[in-house]
């Protein structure tokens, strides 16, 4: 995939920075191009609007691309002929086009392959009065980190621009083939494993819902891409909240799988190939409702993902479900105080599931600041040597939000270190399973953090996320409520349970994340990926209306 090659010509980051930025900037068309006066001013933070103002989007686009239509629907309206897939992709195209411009998510931008593929598509659709697959004509976006033929995949690092790949990966290869139409990929964190959206090659990733705050991260292009309805359905990965953390930030619904769901094959590593840490990571969907979600795993899955990726596990996801009302298990806290929005969606997700009928138990997971611990240690076996050699390729600095995390400077593991770890690790997973079975629960309703999402770079926490990839057990996220100053104040009794915790309640501030979207983490058991699905969209009905 070329990504052995010296650093283009010797060149400095810096020169390559801006013919990175030359190159994106000339795959967006001229009359798709904000005007100057058309970009907002600092104090306005919702950047969505401006799609709806700009002009550059027909009243029949912005309908296409607008809340009317999650994936699912917009399959259905193209397989029913109210739609061409060139209408489709080419309003996904621009809108995309214009949150590029507001929000900078997308970095390999492919809106002339994308508008061509939907062409064949109409083709193959009018002379055959059939659509190729169940994602026929509906766009997607795909997470910096796949490959496609003849596009770079930096995963953000200086030393690997312009090496174009030489093959796509195998995942979104099988949803090219089900007739999904690839517009960009998204942008990541430098190293990809901050919750961030943040590199040098590509810049800084801005939250539409509210840009003074952060995208999360390490998916978080893909979660404003989906925020600002850049593609109908978008491709994450996740191996410590990477899928989870964005979804919430931008009030999009996520799903974490079990390892072995989807497949991970030929994916463009950010990291040693080879390497295991003992915390697998997983491909996920982001995108506009539970059953996208389900779309999106049933495609993958009807295509025998078994038969090319080795790590893939036959049957799990072919059995039937209940129909059922799940018990639910609730996490109010553990080692970090959640901010006021997220106590108080969890109070009031309890109480909605209860008068519904609901059988709602307290669960006390393991000691969060432990977890971390852990899995800190084991993301960082190799001290970061690949990030760090792959910055001293190109001279690039690391990020400040690579810095803040505090994954820099650990040290490298001796194998007997590593065991040692991934012992703790393995007694972490005995204690979940053990509280599981002592509340008899069937799905677990969790915080995604400690809080909304926080200014760009201070989402240092994925306590309440990587306890779940620590454990290996599928999550989905959905967006419930946002954060109001009126009924969320700060906690003047607020007495802090430890230094992290107090430095987390120090981050918060009413009036700066007021409208923030405020999102609920629905965990099941491992491998029950399919029931918790069906679970997610039962409970999303009650305490979201979406029967």
């Amino acid at each position: 995939m070329g990504a052995d090659q010296e650093p283009v010509a010797k060149k400095t980051w810096q020169e390559l920075q801006a013919a990175k930025a030359a190159e994106r900037n000339a795959r967006i068309p001229e009359e798709w191009k904000l005007k100057a006066d058309q970009f907002p001013s600092e104090d306005v933070a919702d950047l969505r609007p401006i799609v709806q103002s700009c002009g550059i989007l027909s009243p029949a686009e912005l309908a296409i691309t607008g809340e009317e239509y999650d994936a699912t629907s917009l399959a259905a309206a193209i397989a029913a002929g109210k739609f061409t897939a060139v209408e489709v992709v080419t309003a996904f195209c621009k809108r995309a086009a214009v949150g590029q411009q507001l929000c900078n998510m997308l970095t390999e931008i492919m809106f002339t392959d994308a508008i061509q593929r939907a062409k064949e598509l109409d083709d193959i659709f009018k002379s055959t009065g059939k659509v190729v697959g169940p994602l026929h004509g509906v766009p997607m976006t795909f997470k910096e980190c796949f490959h496609f033929k003849g596009y770079d995949s930096t995963n953000g690092y200086m030393s690997r621009v312009f090496q174009p790949a030489d093959r796509t990966s195998p995942l979104p290869e099988l949803l090219q083939a089900a007739g999904a139409v690839v517009i960009s990929k998204t942008n990541v964190p430098q190293t990809m494993l901050v919750a961030e959206a943040h590199n040098n090659v590509f810049g800084q990733t801005r939250n539409p819902v509210n840009c003074r705050l952060t995208c999360g991260g390490s998916s978080g292009g893909e979660g404003a891409s989906q925020a600002f309805r850049c593609s109908a359905l978008g491709v994450g990965t996740d191996v410590g909240g990477s899928i989870r953390i964005p979804s919430a930030c931008n009030g999009v619904y996520g799903y974490k799988p079990t390892f072995g769901v989807i497949p991970m094959i030929g994916y463009s590593y950010s990291g040693w190939t080879g390497s295991n840490t003992g915390i697998p990571a997983v491909s996920g969907p982001l995108g506009h409702s539970v059953r996208d979600l389900a779309l999106f795993a049933s495609v993958v899955r009807d295509a025998k993902p078994w038969t090319f990726d080795p790590a893939v596990v036959p049957g799990i996801m072919e059995m039937e479900t209940a129909a059922r009302k799940p018990v639910v298990g609730i996490v109010h806290a553990a080692g970090i105080t959640p901010h006021p929005p997220v106590r108080r969606a969890l109070r009031e997700a309890a109480a909605q599931l209860a008068a519904a009928g609901f059988t709602v138990r307290d669960f006390t997971p393991p000691d969060l600041l432990h977890v971390r611990d852990v899995s800190e240690q084991l993301f960082t076996l190799d001290g970061l040597s690949y990030p760090k050699q792959e910055c001293a390729r190109s001279g690039e600095p690391p990020v400040p939000s690579v810095l803040k995390i505090g994954f820099w400077d650990l040290p490298a593991k001796t194998q007997e270190e590593a065991w040692a770890w991934n012992t703790k690790k393995g007694t972490i997973q005995k204690e979940v399973l053990d509280e599981w079975r002592r509340v008899g629960c069937d799905v677990v309703l969790a915080p995604v953090g400690p809080h909304t999402a926080p200014r760009p770079g201070e989402w240092t926490s994925d306590h309440y996320t990587v306890l779940w990839n620590v454990c290996d057990y599928p999550a989905v996220i959905m967006p419930f409520t946002h954060a109001d100053p009126a009924l969320d104040p700060a906690d003047a009794e607020f007495k802090p349970m430890n230094a992290i915790d107090k430095k987390n309640q120090d981050l918060y501030d009413p009036e700066l994340f007021k409208g923030a979207p405020v999102a609920l983490q629905i965990v099941g058991p491992r491998l029950g990926d399919k029931q918790l699905l069906k679970d997610a969209e039962l409970l999303d009905s009650i305490l979201n209306g979406t029967a």
